[in-house]
């Protein structure tokens, strides 16, 4: 057993295999994000690989009130019964593995029974390549597949998103600080009705919860390269208060047989930047408002807003405020500390939508290799490669998994992940390519 081990950890250090990433991708957490300080997660501190509804609540109990920095990798299929809620977590990052799945098909009037995240006084956290399921939009003030409440610096990149039952993402209560990168947002099951309640809840994203609810100074936050997919309704996102940059963005939310209600909905306090994104793509309700959300509901004469649109195509350039604004136009790049890359808007749809390297989970188990970059110098990002810490833990058993996260009883051909029990009792995962 000892010699196979040291076989094949000498074959793992010989191997030299690189992920793909789209050249676009600065594989950090840009925007507001970093701002103040920055967003490491776990600094690849605690590796567990989890792939059981328990397993994973046990590491996020560990992580929970800031006991313990952690990093989480999710392998295969996991069934939540209900969200998932552990308040305080600080320093930590989750992961999915490739083919790894959050899900809860189940139609059900139990508001909490969505497979997804609450996070409430999160910290320096990290989400990515996660994909969560839920079981359809139902109007009855259920739960996001992921909700930021009063959390700061927070960086979810790679997310595959689908069928909340509230919606997809959500920020509110304080939330502050969060990039939102390379994520698919979207709704394939028909939304379910309950008499009184919209009869389409099918909305993506809101930031910030209440116009009474004042939040003047927080939901600064980040949208670059994120694509709403088809049946995202509204919301998308639908914003209040904060100052938001939308960038590189893709929007696909509405089709011919199925028309969106708008794009990026503009609510009282917002203070938007929205530039090089592709709006050519959706089809929206006749009668309804066009991407500035110009309705009844979303911005009256008496709303307080401040909107830029500069680079996109499908939405020429312009400025404008709503009655009662005393704010001047947001700019992200005043701020010389702000660093996010943008590329011209027609080479979104086609840069988003690449099924290897775009929006999505789309990235595999040698994702995070570092890149380098004039903009974050030498930040390396949680990753598989390089999670084993300096200590003298000694390796006292392997287990195999292939690229999907479904366990092997030895390596396959191909690239292979291995899972090594230590005698301190933690679990270390590297990859081999046999």
């Amino acid at each position: 057993m000892k010699k196979s081990i040291i076989t094949i950890i000498t074959m793992m250090l010989c191997i030299s295999t690189y992920a793909q990433l789209s050249p676009f991708d600065e594989n950090a957490p840009v925007g507001w994000a970093s701002i103040g300080k920055e967003c490491t997660g776990s600094n690849n501190q605690n590796p567990v690989v989890v792939s059981t509804e328990e397993e994973l609540r046990a590491a996020l109990q560990g992580c929970k009130g800031g006991k313990a920095s952690k990093t989480i990798y999710i392998s295969g299929e996991i069934f939540l019964g209900e969200k998932l809620r552990y308040d305080g977590v600080q320093n930590c990052t989750i992961y999915g593995l490739p083919g790894s799945l959050l899900y809860n098909y189940n139609h059900s009037d139990v508001a909490d029974a969505n497979p997804g995240f609450y996070c409430q006084k999160w910290d320096n956290c990290i989400i990515r390549n996660v994909t969560i399921k839920g079981p359809g939009a139902y109007d009855i003030s259920g739960c996001d597949n992921i909700s930021l409440v009063t959390s700061t610096n927070i960086w979810i990149d790679h997310c595959d998103l689908q069928d909340g039952m509230d919606g997809n993402l959500d920020a509110k209560d304080g939330a502050d600080n969060i990039t939102i990168s390379w994520c698919k947002f979207a709704y394939y099951i028909a939304p379910w009705a309950r008499p009184g309640e919209s009869d389409d809840h099918r909305c993506s994203s809101m930031w910030g919860s209440s116009n009474s609810r004042d939040e003047e100074g927080d939901l600064n936050s980040t949208f670059v390269n994120c694509w709403w997919y088809h049946g995202c309704g509204q919301r998308c996102p639908r914003i209040r208060y904060g100052n938001v940059h939308i960038a590189n963005c893709l929007w696909e939310n509405g089709t011919e047989d199925d028309p969106a209600q708008y794009c990026v909905g503009i609510g009282h306090g917002a203070d938007l930047y929205i530039e090089n994104s592709d709006f050519t793509h959706t089809v929206l309700k006749t009668g309804q408002s066009d991407m500035r959300g110009h309705n009844k509901y979303y911005l009256t004469e008496k709303k307080v807003y401040e909107l830029t649109i500069k680079g996109c195509i499908g939405e020429a350039d312009a400025q404008e405020q709503g009655a009662g604004n005393t704010h001047g136009f947001y700019n992200p790049y005043d701020d010389s500390n702000y660093k996010c890359k943008v590329y011209p808007a027609s080479l979104v749809k086609d840069i988003l939508t690449d099924p290897e390297t775009g929006a999505g989970a789309t990235l595999d188990e040698n994702l995070l290799e570092t890149r380098g970059n004039s903009n974050y110098g030498n930040y390396t990002p949680t990753a598989i490669k390089g999670i084993a810490s300096n200590d003298d833990a000694q390796v006292v058993g392997i287990q195999y998994y292939n690229v999907n996260g479904a366990r092997i009883a030895s390596p396959q051909e191909g690239v292979n992940i291995m899972e090594f029990q230590m005698s301190d009792g933690t679990k270390r995962v590297s990859k081999i390519r046999k």
